[in-house]
């Protein structure tokens, strides 16, 4: 190593201190040219490292310490290989490192304008990034850390407190920061931790609808306040959708109050429909996925927001129902109460028993009240009219909302048909009694035409079709009598028996309710034996439509 002193190169102090100028090289290739005191680099110089590096400026035992220029030339990395541009900063150093006030200037593009400790950024400062970014802030360790501005060349800003680089805010500083999103996605006022929006917050979405309410590392979660352009919901939230207990105030009038799940109608809860109607009840649903518990498989219940366990409905027109619900349908048992209207009149009814996706099928009872003894059709559209006071009543098996199965009917006027019914019809085999309640024991009722004419048929036993009597059958008259044969819509038609009063029976032959003959004995002993089989075969009908019955029960 060798020492230089160029002549005359020195200088005196006010406080006497000798500095001499000169350079040294070391071993490693650095050189230094300045200042010196006491054999140590004091004063103003220039020392460049081996690699490049070169710093201009002052000096103190050694060290970079006041004003100075670092220069960072280019170079390439020992492992990667890769060059990584150098930087330039002009500023305050202190023990060596840069300390205080300073610029920096980036070689890959942007720079940092601001306070400095310790090398790192430090206090207050302006970093330009070299994509446009832009952040005029506090800064602690190299990082943002406190009060701050962030602007993105995106669009994207961003004013409060930071932490680690991190949005982060704290109560001692008020505890808010706003956030505007690039791309038009909306923007963000009020705590954040680590990054992500937590605690109390606004958040206006690219859409224009808003939250406001508690946050967990960006979701929202607690209590809050939704506003869409289609509902108001004002409650609990969980996981980002509302969760627990709520209020939904939706834009065409509708409301709801109750309990939610993932964001839908969950458990107990009040619809209110802008027309006044309402539904009070559950709401839950099932999928065709089925889990194992205690070697019993049951479906799995999912939210969904539809009507689904106990629930009660009442529409605007009055009509109301309360029972069970699946999938937004009565389904289950349950009494649904509604008006018929029949004849101009408005008839009050009712319905117990099962429904199947929103219409009676199952077990039930439908009764319809006539209190003024109006002329009625029973059901509507049945084309069966009735007329008296008291109330039309039908108990039996119901299929997509008629009577289908066995069942039995009992007319406001008194009639009674029990037997098989198909699509609201009566068709099979069936008992009718055929002549109201109030008729019966006026003689001049009795007769088709008055008193010297035939007697009407007072009951039917045997089969039907399409509400009409068709098949084997026996139907007796208002004096007693009877005929039994086939009967063809509605009228004995070909060999039928007449049974007397007495029991005696004469066979005979007619045509749509006209007896056109009488037999021979001859015949009569043939046709006895075609009733023995035709009896027994009626006896087999029977037996079959009971167990039909017991098993539809």
């Amino acid at each position: 190593m060798q020492v230089v002193y160029d002549v005359g190169s020195w200088r005196i102090t006010e406080e006497g201190r000798v500095f001499r100028r000169g350079k040294l090289r070391f071993a490693n290739g650095d050189l230094y040219d300045g200042e010196w005191v006491d054999g140590k680099r004091h004063g103003q110089g220039t020392f460049t490292y081996h690699d490049g590096l070169q710093y201009r400026g002052e000096f103190a035992a050694n060290l970079f310490e006041g004003f100075g220029v670092l220069v960072a030339v280019d170079q390439k990395h020992p492992i990667t290989g890769v060059w990584v541009k150098g930087s330039t900063y002009e500023g305050e150093f202190r023990g060596g490192k840069k300390h205080g006030k300073g610029l920096m200037v980036f070689g890959e593009g942007g720079s940092y304008d601001g306070m400095f400790a310790d090398n790192v950024f430090s206090g207050r400062g302006v970093r330009s990034y070299a994509n446009g970014d832009r952040f005029d802030g506090e800064w602690k360790h190299g990082m943002w850390w406190g009060m701050g501005h962030l602007c993105r060349v995106d669009g994207e800003s961003y004013v409060g407190e930071c932490k680690r680089n991190l949005f982060h805010t704290t109560s001692l500083m008020g505890g808010v920061g706003r956030r505007t999103f690039r791309g038009g996605a909306g923007s963000y006022e009020g705590g954040y931790r680590h990054g992500l929006q937590h605690g109390k917050g606004l958040r206006v979405f690219a859409d224009g609808s808003t939250y406001e309410g508690d946050w967990t590392d960006n979701i929202m979660q607690g209590s809050g306040v939704w506003t869409t352009a289609a509902f108001t919901y004002i409650g609990d939230f969980a996981h980002g959708r509302p969760h627990g207990h709520g209020l939904f105030t939706f834009t065409n009038g509708d409301v709801y109050e109750g309990s939610m799940r993932d964001g839908y109608f969950y458990g107990r809860g009040k619809f209110t429909f802008k027309d006044g109607s309402w539904y009070d009840g559950e709401y839950e649903a099932t999928t065709n996925a089925s889990c194992t518990t205690l070697k019993t498989k049951k479906t799995l219940p999912l939210p969904n927001g539809l009507k689904h366990g106990k629930g009660r409905r009442r529409w605007v027109n009055g009509n109301e129902y309360d029972g069970d619900w699946l999938d937004d349908a009565m389904h289950g048992q349950g009494v649904l109460q509604s008006t018929l209207t029949t004849n101009g009149n408005a008839l009050r009814m009712e319905y117990d028993g099962a429904f199947e996706y929103g219409r009676p099928s199952g077990y039930g009872t439908l009764r319809a009240w006539n209190p003024d003894g109006i002329r009625m059709e029973f059901p509507a559209g049945s084309g069966n009219w009735y007329g008296g006071r008291g109330s039309c009543t039908y108990t039996g098996m119901f299929a997509n909302g008629t009577f289908h199965g066995q069942g039995t009917l009992v007319t406001c006027d008194g009639r009674r048909y029990e037997g098989a019914w198909h699509a609201g019809k009566r068709h099979g085999q069936g008992r009718a009694d055929l002549i109201p309640l109030a008729e019966r024991g006026d003689e001049a009722r009795m007769h088709m035409k008055g008193c010297n004419s035939l007697y009407r048929f007072a009951s039917y036993d045997g089969m039907h079709e399409n509400d009409k009597r068709q098949g084997f059958g026996t139907s007796y008259y208002s004096n007693g009598e009877g005929i039994e044969g086939t009967f063809k819509d509605g009228q004995v038609d070909g060999v039928a028996t007449y049974i007397y009063m007495s029991g005696k029976r004469r066979r005979g032959m007619w045509i749509m309710g006209q007896r056109v003959s009488w037999m021979s004995e001859e015949d009569e002993a043939t046709w006895a034996t075609v009733d023995k089989a035709m009896g027994l075969a009626a006896s087999r009908r029977r037996s079959t439509n009971g167990d039909l019955v017991l098993s539809s029960i």
